[in-house]
């Protein structure tokens, strides 16, 4: 067994051990072998950032759909847009003027060395945020995110994530969605592994997994 087989073990078996309610949802993954710790870990960090610019304040099915049309047409093994690249090429496949602009300005910091993005991923969840919030239309739930799809932070609980609340909700079977305390405090069980259940949680919203 490799050394990534064995961390991943480590990890899933701490969360079943923790939190019994959430472990039901794991143990199924596993059996059904999805490959969800796997899957954060293949695109570039550019891309991940893209991807979670692109769904902000937007169902998963919308920006599912605008982020595939950016990779259809970007590809994925890029760490930046190019010069060539257009707010307006952009706005054709679904973006916000917003968040093209955003996008764009990362990018533009990337071929100008004045943002790594790898070396971003790897700072605590205060420091990642000093960086990338000062970058307009970025803020907190956007680095938190980041971190997670990253795969390299595994402790982050973005709590005010709805997403994660409706996850929450179904898994403990509650009569309403949980505030940020609540989540906050829910979590707790799940340290230090916090980034993978809630990679978890998001899953069991997306396959709309039910028992």
């Amino acid at each position: 067994m490799s050394k990534n087989d064995l961390e991943r073990n480590k990890i899933i078996n701490s969360l079943i051990k923790s939190d019994k309610e959430l472990g039901k949802f794991i143990k199924f993954f596993e059996k059904e072998n999805f490959q969800i710790l796997d899957d954060y870990k293949k695109k570039s960090d550019f891309l991940s950032l893209v991807r979670i610019i692109v769904g902000q304040q937007l169902s998963i099915s919308s920006a599912a759909s605008i982020y595939n049309r950016f990779i259809e047409y970007y590809g994925e093994e890029i760490d930046y847009l190019d010069a060539k690249s257009s707010e307006q090429k952009m706005k054709d496949m679904g973006f916000s003027r917003t968040k093209a602009k955003t996008v764009l300005e990362v990018s533009k910091l990337i071929k100008d060395k004045k943002l790594n993005l790898s070396l971003t991923s790897k700072l605590s969840e205060k420091e990642a945020k000093d960086v990338l919030c000062k970058i307009k239309g970025i803020g907190p739930w956007t680095v938190e995110n980041f971190l997670i799809f990253s795969g390299k932070n595994k402790d982050i609980c973005p709590a005010n994530d709805l997403g994660l609340k409706k996850g929450i909700k179904k898994i403990y079977n509650l009569d309403k969605l949980p505030s940020d305390d609540e989540v906050y405090s829910i979590s707790e069980n799940w340290r230090p592994y916090r980034s993978v259940a809630v990679r978890y949680i998001w899953e069991i919203i997306d396959q709309d997994i039910n028992f």
